[in-house]
């Protein structure tokens, strides 16, 4: 880690959304960044400031790939990675794609960073966050697959926790609401424009009634997850074992 500190970070889901946006703000603070996401480089939106690598994270053999891309360890990783499969489109989702959600969700995290710890030079501490979602609370008949993928993921980052405590690493856990990306910020205003209402009216009642242990009535945006992502490493250095969550 240099004299700023900065240092190599390692961002996976960085092809869009939170993981794109976290990578991209990294590499702006002066941090040597490799983003990988399932996307090829031609179809992530520009600009790229960073070394994008595609890996598909759902393939036992992608993790060692990725765990060695820094050569000599890294300083920060952000586990961001999610597979959704459009389980609120479908009624039912079949065995492949509840396995691969799993495989995204969770075992590509833990595995990943099981790698990048046995890797590591034993002089570089490394903090680690994970980003995982309330939503681990809450299932339905639709959502129960992803749902699980979440809990698991939340045990799963428990153990790696108790790992880190034996090394120079720590493992953070950070818990999101719903993020104000754009594919669901378009769902809510087509339902705005379709019921004739205010977008911010419609959006706090969607939140009230999808996230009813959340006091929340806007959606959570990229910079704030950014800060406390950054906290969390801060942490981590303090504490050399597990930061904990956030919400």
């Amino acid at each position: 880690m240099t004299a700023d500190g900065t240092g190599r970070a390692l961002v996976t889901g960085a092809s869009h959304g939170l993981g794109l946006d976290t990578a991209r703000r990294l590499a702006a603070e002066g941090w040597s960044v490799t983003g990988a996401g399932r996307r090829p480089a031609a179809a992530v939106e520009r600009p790229v400031p960073f070394d994008y690598r595609s890996a598909d994270l759902s393939r036992p053999e992608t993790c060692p790939e990725v765990a060695a891309a820094a050569g000599d360890g890294w300083d920060l990783v952000v586990h961001s990675a999610v597979y959704y499969a459009d389980f609120h489109q479908r009624p039912r989702l079949g065995f492949a794609d509840t396995e691969e959600m799993l495989r995204v969700n969770a075992l590509a995290p833990y595995h990943l960073t099981l790698e990048i710890l046995d890797r590591q030079p034993p002089e570089r501490f490394c903090s680690v966050v994970v980003v995982n979602s309330e939503a681990m609370y809450h299932a339905d008949r639709q959502s129960a697959p992803y749902a699980a993928s979440k809990a698991a993921l939340r045990l799963l980052t428990a153990g790696l926790a108790e790992t880190c405590r034996e090394r120079r690493a720590a493992v953070s856990t950070l818990f999101l609401g719903p993020l104000d990306d754009e594919r669901k910020r378009a769902d809510l205003r087509a339902i705005a424009v379709k019921l004739g209402a205010d977008e911010e009216d419609v959006t706090r009642k969607y939140l009230k009634r999808s996230n009813p242990d959340l006091v929340i009535e806007e959606l959570i945006d990229y910079a704030s997850c950014f800060r406390t992502i950054r906290h969390l490493r801060d942490l981590g250095r303090l504490d050399g074992g597990s930061a904990g969550s956030l919400i």
